[in-house]
């Protein structure tokens, strides 16, 4: 995910009535979080319609300017009005170096497992895990090739690559994806069981009747 900048400018007034204001002039009322702290402050409606419309995700980090000192935030709360979908409201929180969080990102595969290829059916259970991470080392997706997988491989939570500092706040280690064997497949291979088994049957030796003893 690309590098995100946004203006912040600081508002005092607050309210219904201010807020409305500010959407008239093409302003989203916003509020910045952190440590359990909050201040108002107002962006351009149409530099954060073009972030949010580009497709970030809860991980993603955005870089602030409010009013010349920086910040990084992710976005923790959207508000829209109903049937329009219009921006209402953001609440965005903001980050401290170094100060582990806890944040959800995405899990994306890439490529077509060679499982799949030869019949077997491409299974992604998990889409998104919850991290605790620091700033510096927070991805917002994680990428996951999948093209080696043949039928009955899978990749589970440990496999995924993603950076040592980061504790996966899940139980256990599931399976992420995997290649399962379909029905025609193990239809297929109880035929070749079968066959190989008559085949087998065919090549054994008959075993001799004893021979008849001579009366004395």
């Amino acid at each position: 995910m690309g590098n995100f900048q946004l203006k912040v400018t600081k508002r005092t007034e607050t309210g219904k009535n201010a807020n409305n204001r500010l959407r008239a002039k093409g302003f989203v009322p916003v509020n910045i979080i952190s440590n359990g702290e909050a201040f108002s402050g107002s962006v351009k409606e149409a530099e954060i319609n073009k972030i949010l419309s580009s497709g970030i995700r809860p991980a993603t980090l955005i870089d602030l300017d409010i009013e010349g000192t920086p910040a990084k935030v992710y976005v923790k709360e959207i508000q829209r009005f109903p049937g329009t979908q219009r921006v209402r409201h953001v609440d965005f929180y903001k980050v401290t170096p170094g100060k582990k969080i806890i944040a959800r990102v995405g899990i994306q595969t890439k490529g077509i497992a060679k499982g799949a290829k030869a019949g077997g059916q491409f299974v992604h259970l998990i889409h998104e895990i919850k991290v605790k991470s620091t700033p510096e080392d927070l991805v917002d997706l994680v990428t996951l090739d999948v093209s080696h997988l043949e039928v009955g491989q899978s990749i589970k939570i440990s496999e995924l690559p993603v950076p040592k500092s980061w504790e996966i706040l899940i139980n256990g280690d599931p399976i992420v994806t995997s290649v399962n064997k379909t029905k025609a497949l193990l239809a297929a291979e109880r035929s070749e069981k079968l066959a190989a088994s008559k085949e087998a049957a065919k090549k054994a030796p008959t075993a001799k009747a004893p021979a008849a003893k001579k009366k004395a």
